[in-house]
């Protein structure tokens, strides 16, 4: 069993890397598929809000430029599937930590049993998945850091995350101005009208804007994992009664 297991787990490493690094679509459906066999995965479905963040942080970055919107559009068109992909696989990791913890499971089946009957919660799809009150914020804080798969994982994020768009987002980044249509725009000082080409992106604005999509990008998925990790501890104690 335990070599069964092992050789699982080499093989989710190996979809996952030739997901993210390969673009390799049909490892993401075997990938998909060996964990539904493994899980009732009720919410697995992310929305990839750390994409949309980071559209926001490179509008944010060139607001002041009238070519904003071109350079947003650019910059989500050639970033856009690599971000995703990496969202959703860290997405399935913290799910899948948060599924496979027993202690933290039984810790918050007994929670919800004290507040809901057990009759009620068969055939139910969603337990306290998106509950913002003060209880339910503090009980997730209180599992997550006592969760120690989740908290290795947590640190090793910052590695994951940097490696991954060195490897894969920065060239990306950096190649931005190929992908600007450059037009030439009417300027007028208050007494003359001039013909101006709008600018290209400096290699010094490149490097700015790189840095704060890493940095967004990390903050956004730790936050992302928090959420993945409830939504699978949530998801295993309905398993339970379905």
């Amino acid at each position: 069993m335990h070599l069964e297991k092992k050789r699982d787990n080499f093989l989710k490493e190996e979809l996952k890397a030739n997901f993210l690094y390969q673009d390799d679509i049909d490892s993401l459906y075997l990938l998909l598929s060996i964990i539904e066999n493994d899980y009732k995965c009720n919410t697995l479905k992310p929305k990839y809000s750390c994409t949309k963040k980071i559209l926001r942080t490179i509008s944010n970055f060139f607001k002041e430029r009238e070519d904003v919107e071109e350079i947003t559009s650019a910059s989500m068109k050639i970033l856009n599937e690599d971000l995703s992909r990496m969202e959703f696989a860290v997405y399935l990791e913290a799910y899948r930590i948060g599924y496979d913890d027993l202690n933290a499971v039984n810790a918050f089946e007994n929670f919800v049993l004290s507040k809901i009957p057990a009759e009620s919660l068969k055939n139910r799809r969603k337990l306290f998945h998106n509950y913002k009150n003060k209880e339910i914020k503090d009980l997730k804080k209180h599992i997550a850091y006592n969760i120690k798969d989740y908290i290795v994982f947590e640190k090793y994020l910052k590695e994951l995350i940097t490696k991954y768009c060195d490897s894969v987002i920065k060239d990306n980044v950096f190649s931005l101005n190929k992908y600007l249509d450059k037009q030439l725009l009417f300027k007028f000082d208050g007494i003359n009208t001039y013909i101006v080409e709008e600018r290209f992106l400096t290699r010094k604005e490149l490097e700015l804007l790189y840095e704060k999509i890493v940095r967004s990008y990390l903050r956004s998925i730790k936050y992302l994992c928090k959420e993945a990790l409830w939504y699978g501890i949530n998801d295993k104690v309905l398993s339970r009664y379905n």
